[in-house]
This record gives C-alpha cells, sequence and structure tokens, in this order.
C-alpha cells in the first residue's frame, strides 16, 4: 500500500528492514492478535462513524499511508469527510473555498496563515489536501486558537471563561493512564531541579483536555451534520494511542463508533504494541537508501 519516494540521482536499494522490527513494514497488525487483511480491516473501518489516523507531523511516510488508507476508505465508502488537527475552525470557509476549487494550492497555504497556526512544511500535506479537493471531500478544521490551550495549560480549565474557549465545552476527566502518561511527558519538559506550584501539572493536564476536547467535539460535529458520512480525523498520535485522547472525548460525547489506526515504524518499541494501542497499526515502509559510490 505505502509508496517509497524516489530519490533524485544514484541508484535505490531496498528498505533494509530490522531483525528487531516488530511490524512487517507494508502490513496491518491488530496488536495482540497479529497480521490482519488489509481489505478486511478497511471494511470493518469504513462502518464506523469516526475514524482516527495518527502521524508524527514532519514524517512524510505517515502523510503517504494516512492518503493511502483515505483512498482506501473512500473507495468502501465515498460519502467522506476528513478532520485535521492541523487547522483552527477560523480557517474553514478556506478549507470550504479549496475543495470547491476556487483557490490555488498557494492561496490555500497563505490564508489559512499555514507557517504561523502549524509550522510543518506544507508540502508534507499537500497529497492530502489534492485528494480532499479532486474527490470534493468536505475538509474540517478541527483545532483552535492554540492561545487558547496555551492560556487553560497556565490557568487552568477554571481560569478561562467559557466564553474564551473557542465553544468548546468541559471536557471528560483524563483516565488514569493518560493522566500518568501525561505527567511523565510533562515531568521530562520542566527544568532540572526547579520546583513547581502544587497544581502546574493539573493546569497542564487541563490544557491538554480542551485540545482533546475541541477536536472531539468538532468530528461530533461532522458526524451530527452528516450521519451518512465517515469522518476520518488526521492528528498526532498521541491523541490517538489507547483510546485515551479524543476517543475518549468522543465517546464522553455520545459517538460510540470510534476506530484508531496507527503508523509504525521500524524503529519503533516493540513494547509500546500492546492490545488496546489502537484498533491497527500499519508497518510503515522505510525509505529506500542510495547506493553508495
Amino acid at each position: 500500500m505505502m509508496r517509497t519516494a524516489a530519490l533524485c540521482g544514484g541508484l535505490l536499494l531496498a528498505p533494509a528492514v530490522p531483525a528487531a522490527t516488530c511490524v512487517t513494514p507494508g502490513s496491518w497488525l491488530e496488536p495482540g492478535q497479529g497480521e490482519t487483511e488489509s481489505a478486511t480491516l478497511m471494511r470493518r473501518m469504513s462502518r464506523q462513524s469516526v475514524v482516527l489516523l495518527g502521524e508524527t507531523h514532519d514524517s512524510a511516510a505517515h502523510h503517504d499511508w494516512q492518503l493511502d488508507t483515505l483512498r482506501a476508505l473512500h473507495a468502501l465508502r465515498p460519502r467522506l469527510v476528513i478532520g485535521l488537527e492541523m487547522l483552527p475552525r477560523s480557517a474553514q470557509p478556506v478549507l470550504d473555498a479549496w475543495v470547491r476549487g476556487e483557490l490555488s494550492e498557494a492561496a490555500l497555504f497563505e490564508r489559512t496563515d499555514w507557517k504561523r497556526v502549524w509550522g510543518m512544511p506544507p508540502e508534507l500535506y499537500a497529497g492530502i489536501f489534492r485528494f480532499a479537493r479532486d474527490k470534493a471531500v468536505p475538509l474540517r478544521a478541527l483545532n483552535i486558537d492554540r492561545k487558547v490551550v496555551r492560556e487553560v495549560s497556565r490557568l487552568g480549565l477554571a481560569g478561562v471563561p467559557a466564553a474564551s474557549r473557542e465553544g468548546v465545552g468541559t471536557p471528560a476527566g483524563a483516565q488514569p493512564p493518560y493522566r500518568d502518561w501525561l505527567r511523565q511527558i510533562w515531568s521530562d519538559h520542566m527544568p532540572a531541579g526547579k520546583a513547581m506550584p502544587d497544581d502546574a501539572f493539573g493546569r497542564f493536564l487541563d490544557g491538554q483536555l480542551l485540545w482533546d476536547r475541541a477536536m472531539a467535539e468538532a468530528l461530533a460535529g461532522a458526524v451530527r451534520e452528516q450521519p451518512d458520512a465517515l469522518v476520518v480525523g488526521l492528528m498526532g498520535s498521541g491523541h490517538v494511542i489507547h483510546g485515551y485522547g479524543v476517543e475518549h472525548q468522543l465517546r464522553d460525547l455520545g459517538v460510540p463508533d470510534v476506530g484508531s489506526l496507527l503508523p509504525w515504524d521500524a524503529d519503533g518499541d516493540c513494547a509500546d504494541l500492546v492490545a488496546g494501542v489502537a484498533d491497527a497499526v500499519f508497518g510503515i515502509v522505510p525509505p529506500a537508501r542510495k547506493a553508495q559510490p
């Protein structure tokens, strides 16, 4: 399913598969069960209300995988909506104009203020945008302005009035494993030896939960507006793993039929590949290597 990008100049060698890889590149695996056929998995995912596709934002291979998965799902369920973590809700009119064919690609990225709000090279996502326009698939901006998340992370949810949260409601509380995982991430980013207020982590957690909730509410809104469509959300894998993030918030919003798929790099830690991390993971094909002179 995956495409390996050609390198300019020099011969291409077959991708090297590390001996310790735990997911065969180019194959799907259901954690805790084993490899599964792509056609069977795609049929199952196409029957969901929402499917979440994780990513590492700066990985071209992950976005190639997302595009291939979108094509497979669209072939089974042409009524599709694609949700994007990358853009805030204020960008929605621009996305609508893009899908209608009213904007150039340059205008799309300029008018969404892509460089400021996301910052990743636009070419990483261009194929997904082109697919949406070519197939007339609606795009939905899932995010809110990052300054709102930063403000909640600084002041806590109680410190930011509901009217200042761009309409986002109160998130469902974090499940204990998610709380523990986020605490570790937070701790790893704290300066060594610096004393922190007792409620500092709680405010950080509030910001992350609001982020999850914002995307979940946008996805749930798309389900309500187009109940016959499959809504696919593209977002960082941290919002997807184990269903702790966006999926947890979707279920709290009354959307129970949620599928989750993750890309799995060849150097991924096999210890993390446990039942429940996602419905299935796809072994990313390592980039082809240039022949040495």
